[in-house]
């Protein structure tokens, strides 16, 4: 068995696995031995409801980190938005709204997951 460390959560956890290709059991997090993290800045947890804008196009969800230079986000469902696009994103709680690129997403068991880079213009 081998121990890893999430670097998002820093849960510990155990798999037979022989590479680290997975997500973390317990924030969901894909935790990728030989990439170096591309967000170097610090991410700060945190569960919000946003909305993501793109037209008329409104998604509900909800943030997983924030960070000076992005953010990760979760829903239940299906993303209607695609690698590469620019959209709106909007936290209330947070009296936020920034422009973002979607740099990644991936679906689990219903889930859908984004990286979004803010924009700097």
């Amino acid at each position: 068995m081998n121990k890893l460390n999430c670097s998002r959560c820093e849960s510990a956890f155990y798999t037979a696995a022989k590479t680290s290709h997975m997500p973390c059991p317990n924030c969901g997090f894909t935790i990728k031995s030989d990439e170096c993290d591309r967000r170097v800045q610090n991410r700060q947890t945190t569960q919000k409801f946003c909305d993501i804008l793109k037209g008329e196009v409104k998604v509900p969800a909800k943030t997983v980190d924030i960070s000076e230079t992005g953010m990760g986000i979760k829903m239940m469902g299906y993303l209607p938005f695609d690698q590469n696009e620019t959209v709106n994103i909007f936290i209330q709680e947070l009296d936020m709204e920034k422009r973002a690129q979607i740099v990644w997403t991936k679906k689990y068991y219903g889930i859908s997951r984004a990286g979004l880079r803010f924009c700097k213009f």
